[in-house]
């Protein structure tokens, strides 16, 4: 639902029943959801505040409750107990069109995975688009598999995705809002989910607009695709890495105290990884210093000593991201700078026992 609408009729829900169910229908103009309960008789279409209904059915003490329409002036009854409520509607052929089947080239994959990543790849969206930054979550499908992908320009988040069956090879942007809401619908299935995408081609042959779907088991989720074109995500990989293996969980408590000495102008922590330990430290003149130490191992693959820092919260996030009890960081090698200063390299951190999730972080 829209915060602030223009249009009345899209503050509201469209409601009806028939054939052993209700069916709920809601909009903000681009983005429109189709969902249903189980329900007995039927009730004639109508569009009401989606606020009021929701409070009134909150405050509803029974178990159940009757909706009925009366005439002149139209209202919707709800009864659920000692109390009957009236709301005023508005017609329902008055509200936009919702699409009840999905269309386009799908991909079905399980709700809890899918609810997974799309929850590793959120701290990655940006608030919005810029050249290096997407308002909104890749999803990428093609011979080598599907994945998320999501960037706010400072870090990078890949998740691969593992569907039961597909036939979509594109790529394309979903918005952030629809990211979020899939994941929240996602959240409260346990079977499978279908993602679609639909090209729609003019009488030119030209494709104006396409749109995505997600749907349910009793909801459908539609909406045009993002805008823009992603960014090159793989050019920023690691190409020569170092690789180190460090505790998960000791990791996260460290960056939360080290980071309560980073400067508010600079919030920076510094990273010397060698091939037996991690340190970190942070000063500032308001705040002082901080530093510690952590048992590491070095995998091989390049330098066994990095020089490098990060901003705490995107270490923080990157590390809440993965799973299992040891993460590794993959680094770049070091390089100089003006006056021999040794320049940070982006880290890709991933699970040690599973990459499927691989978060980018840039010093």
């Amino acid at each position: 639902m829209p915060v602030r609408c223009p249009k009345p009729i899209l503050s509201g829900v469209r409601i009806e029943a028939s054939g052993g169910w209700l069916h709920l229908a809601a909009s903000d103009g681009e983005v429109k959801l189709l969902t249903q309960v189980e329900a007995r008789g039927n009730l004639p279409g109508c569009v009401v505040s989606c606020a009021e209904l929701g409070r009134r059915a909150r405050a509803s003490k029974g178990d159940a409750c009757a909706l009925s329409l009366k005439n002149r002036p139209q209202r919707l009854c709800i009864k659920g107990g000692r109390v009957e409520h009236a709301l005023p509607t508005l017609p329902a052929e008055e509200f936009p069109p919702i699409p009840d089947r999905h269309h386009g080239d799908t991909l079905t994959i399980d709700a809890e995975q899918l609810h997974t990543q799309l929850t590793a790849v959120s701290h990655a969206v940006a608030p919005e688009s810029t050249r290096y930054a997407i308002d909104g979550v890749l999803l990428e499908s093609d011979d080598d598999g599907a994945r998320l992908v999501a960037t706010d320009g400072r870090r990078l988040v890949v998740a691969d995705l593992r569907p039961h069956e597909t036939t979509l090879r594109e790529n394309v942007i979903i918005p952030a809002v629809v990211a979020r809401l899939v994941r929240k619908l996602a959240a409260r299935e346990s079977g499978l989910l279908t993602l679609a995408v639909e090209a729609n081609q003019n009488e030119a042959g030209k494709t104006p607009f396409t749109d995505l779907y997600a749907a349910g088991c009793d909801w459908l989720l539609s909406a045009p695709k993002g805008e823009g074109s992603f960014p090159r995500y793989r050019d920023v990989m690691p190409s020569s890495r170092s690789k180190f293996l460090i505790d998960r969980r000791p990791l996260i408590e460290t960056l939360k105290e080290i980071g309560l000495a980073v400067s508010l102008d600079a919030p920076v922590v510094y990273v010397d990884l060698s091939p037996r330990r991690i340190r970190l430290s942070a000063s500032s003149p308001e705040a002082g210093e901080s530093s510690a130490k952590l048992p590491a191992r070095f995998l091989g693959g390049g330098d066994r000593t990095i020089h490098t820092a990060f901003k705490p919260a995107y270490l923080l996030d990157a590390c809440n991201a993965l799973d299992g009890e040891q993460i590794i960081i993959d680094i770049g090698q070091n390089g100089l700078g003006c006056g021999g200063k040794v320049l940070g390299k982006p880290a890709l951190l991933y699970a040690h026992d599973n990459s499927a999730t691989r978060c980018l972080v840039m010093p």
